[in-house]
């Protein structure tokens, strides 16, 4: 007995380590360059319906897809709509396991993990790493499942099993909470499916009660997008909202019919099953395949108003709007001469930015800094690769040169955001430095309202506004320190973050002016 529980356990553990090594590998693969390419070739409903199916495949988990979606949809990669038929068909593709597991793989199996782990044992294929890490998870998931169902067959014939399995055949609705508790906690619709596959020939749960318990995962799922998703804002609680209605309707759908056929003796559902395989741990796949096409096509269903209710559900956070570029599209490159303008756009955005920064460190903004800060370097780094993209083009010799000169102007401003942001969090909160702190922050505002308004205008007037503002005002930092010393009522953090700030104010006022200069040699600058 006690070997078979240490076998079963081992077996549990193979598979969530193999689960979560999935889940963790795709994420480092899920880069620029590859979020880009799944972009291009979501342009066309058919084509990111296959996209999706391909993800659920590869991912094995909805919530990997998920993940990777935000992404896209929060950096303008992809309309919301079109992430959503990406995520619907992705769930028959998550179906692969669970198929898998209905099947005797045992040979197969030993020689991927023993192939991929050789491999990354001894650096081999280095260019390939995570793909191999990701093979050798899904070995491993696989070994958990095989190992599962070894620890299972002694109990094939016990009389435990059998009382167990005539208590669920009398309640199938508990059947379909334990399939909703399994996947609460399990977090894998697919896993709960092949881990019920395993043990349905043990005579545990029969074949109703298991189909049963497969459509509890409708439930479950929306149960755990639930808790998972309360501290979620934005466009990822959009996601999760979509997941947990649509996985909620095609719970209840596959358990009505369930119902019905098995009370009402219909042929519907179970009698479809019977015709596709003669064994029962393919009807039970097959089961599991109808639960994600049902839950597939209830997703698309709703697509035309979906965006707009998630809209309303869960608006965009302002650091999603930062970090999303309003102007930069691929598009845009085609018309190199007016690209700049584009940029321009989209680095006053950032310029902006610094306000709300500056508004927190007084006590009066709304929004977390740290995201905040978060969503302006995505934005930078869209900036950053559309120039060097703008670079990579051929174009003429003066347009080259200007394009340079904006690739300047972005490193001063991304050093500029990254200064003010420090200046922010550093002054936020110091109630017993508030004068010191207070007159820092307006006067730096003040700075860069006159920033902003150079760089909207355009004009001569404004821009020398801003290199009269950003004189050397080393002396006057120096007197501020003097009179802000420690004495015995000033608190020692307080003391130390003020002259931290006002360090941090002089670095920002020469970067400003280092942006004020560069708007003067631009010669794009109108006289007043």
């Amino acid at each position: 007995m006690i070997e078979v529980v240490a076998l079963y356990l081992a077996g549990l553990s193979f598979f969530f380590t193999g689960v979560a090594g999935i889940s963790e590998n795709l994420r480092q693969m899920s880069g620029q360059r590859f979020r880009l390419l799944l972009a291009r070739a979501t342009n066309h409903p058919v084509r990111a319906g296959l996209l999706g199916v391909a993800l659920g495949v590869m991912t094995q988990s909805t919530s990997v897809v998920a993940f990777i979606l935000s992404g896209m949809i929060a950096t303008g990669l992809l309309p919301l709509g079109r992430a959503l038929i990406v995520l619907a068909a992705s769930n028959l593709g998550t179906a692969l396991l669970v198929f898998i597991a209905a099947m005797d793989l045992h040979l197969p199996i030993l020689f991927l993990i023993g192939v991929s782990g050789l491999l990354i044992a001894f650096k081999l294929l280095l260019k390939w790493k995570p793909g191999m890490a990701v093979v050798l998870s899904v070995g491993l998931v696989f070994f958990g499942l095989d190992m599962m169902k070894q620890a299972f067959k002694p109990f094939s014939s016990s009389p435990g099993m059998t009382d167990v399995g005539k208590f669920f055949d009398y309640w199938p609705d508990a059947a379909f909470f334990l399939g909703m508790l399994m996947r609460t906690v399990i977090h894998s619709s697919s896993a709960v499916a092949a881990i019920t596959i395993t043990i349905s020939p043990t005579g545990m749960m029969g074949e109703f009660p298991s189909m049963m318990a497969m459509a509890g995962l409708g439930m479950g799922t929306a149960v755990a997008t639930y808790l998972l998703s309360s501290n979620l804002r934005g466009v990822p609680r959009q996601i999760a909202l979509y997941q947990a209605v649509t996985n909620v309707a095609a719970g209840l759908l596959m358990a009505v019919l369930l119902l019905v056929e098995h009370m009402g003796h219909v042929p519907l559902l179970m009698a479809g099953l019977h015709h596709l395989s003669a064994s029962e741990p393919g009807r039970l796949a097959a089961m599991y395949f109808a639960f994600n096409g049902v839950l597939m096509l209830v997703s698309i269903v709703p697509l035309r108003w979906a965006p707009e209710w998630l809209a309303r559900m869960s608006p965009p956070t302002p650091e999603e709007h930062l970090s999303r570029p309003m102007y930069l599209q691929a598009e845009a490159l085609l018309s190199p001469e007016t690209a700049l303008d584009l940029v321009a756009l989209e680095q006053l955005r950032v310029v902006r930015a610094l306000g709300q920064y500056l508004s927190t460190a007084r006590g009066e903004g709304t929004v977390e800094l740290q995201a905040l800060h978060a969503a302006a370097g995505e934005l930078s780094l869209e900036i950053t690769a559309f120039l060097q993209a703008l670079v990579n083009l051929p174009i003429a010799r003066d347009l080259a040169a200007r394009v340079i000169s904006f690739q300047r102007k972005e490193e001063t401003l991304r050093s500029l955001e990254e200064n003010v942001f420090l200046f922010a969090e550093t002054l936020a909160g110091r109630h017993h430095a508030a004068e010191l702190a207070g007159r820092l922050v307006e006067a730096l505002d003040t700075i860069v309202l006159t920033a902003l308004d150079a760089l909207e205008s355009k004009t001569a007037m404004d821009v020398e506004m801003v290199v009269r503002l950003t004189d050397d005002r080393g002396g006057m930092m120096e007197r501020l320190r003097n009179q802000h010393r420690l004495d015995e009522t000033a608190e020692v953090a307080d003391v130390s973050a003020v002259h931290y700030a006002t360090t941090l104010f002089e670095r920002n006022v020469w970067l400003l002016r280092q942006l004020a200069l560069w708007m003067r040699e631009d010669g794009r600058v109108e006289a007043a």
